[in-house]
């Protein structure tokens, strides 16, 4: 069953709305899964429209800073599955959450 946090999130991503159809996500199923994995801790599951998506980084960064808007979030981890370069994807979305490198 859904925490009332990760409820709160998905109403939150539903409003989002797509630059590329100008529809909101909630309309589209772009998000696939909103789970708290710990108290706080949210992970979103999304799949852009096409696995060839110019701007599945920019969605998934939409995802992740609106999720963090929403009281209660501490941290986000956003999945993207469905798009020709996911692991590229997954790792620009999420950098901002890694450790520093060394030199900053």
């Amino acid at each position: 069953m859904p925490s009332e946090l990760s409820r709160r999130v998905e109403a939150k991503l539903d409003e989002l709305v797509d630059e590329e159809t100008k529809r909101k996500f909630g309309e589209l199923n772009i998000v696939t899964e909103v789970s708290e994995m710990a108290t706080g801790s949210i992970r979103v599951g999304f799949q852009p429209l096409s696995a060839y998506s110019p701007i599945a980084v920019d969605t998934g960064r939409s995802i992740r800073a609106a999720a963090l808007s929403v009281d209660g979030v501490l941290t986000v981890r956003v999945e993207c599955s469905g798009h020709m370069l996911d692991e590229l994807v997954n790792r620009l979305v999420n950098e901002e959450q890694l450790a520093p490198r060394a030199g900053k």
